[in-house]
């Protein structure tokens, strides 16, 4: 609720400024927006996700899925604030970024167990 709260104070304030000080509500906006999401990332994602990798602790690569599946979302909603600003170059390479980190990340993971699979398929031709 106090997150509802919080978005709906700033949203007025940014109402305000974008009236009063229109060059400025770009940069206050993306400040109030790291504010709230650093608030949001800090008391319910980190949590949220530290408890589902402690949950399924025992499954092969749960722990990756579940930080990929963070990285993914702070990337959309990076991608979502420089697209606002008009800087959809910037976006899509901050996009291209992560995605490719994340591939690497995952390939490094993977290598013993393709090298594995490698192996058994020739031993099998």
């Amino acid at each position: 609720m106090k997150y509802l709260i919080f978005a709906t104070v700033c949203m007025l304030l940014l109402n305000f400024i974008k009236g009063a000080i229109g060059k400025l509500h770009p940069i206050i906006s993306i400040i109030f927006f790291f504010l709230f999401f650093a608030q949001v990332y800090t008391l319910i994602l980190f949590p949220l996700f530290s408890e589902l990798v402690t949950i399924t602790d025992g499954i092969p690569y749960s722990k990756l899925l579940a930080y990929t599946a963070l990285l993914l979302l702070l990337s959309h909603l990076v991608k979502a604030i420089l697209e606002e600003q008009d800087y959809s170059a910037i976006a899509e390479g901050v996009d291209i970024a992560v995605r490719g980190s994340l591939v690497l990340i995952w390939l490094q993971q993977l290598k013993p167990a393709m090298t594995q699979l490698t192996v058994l398929l020739q031993k099998l031709s």
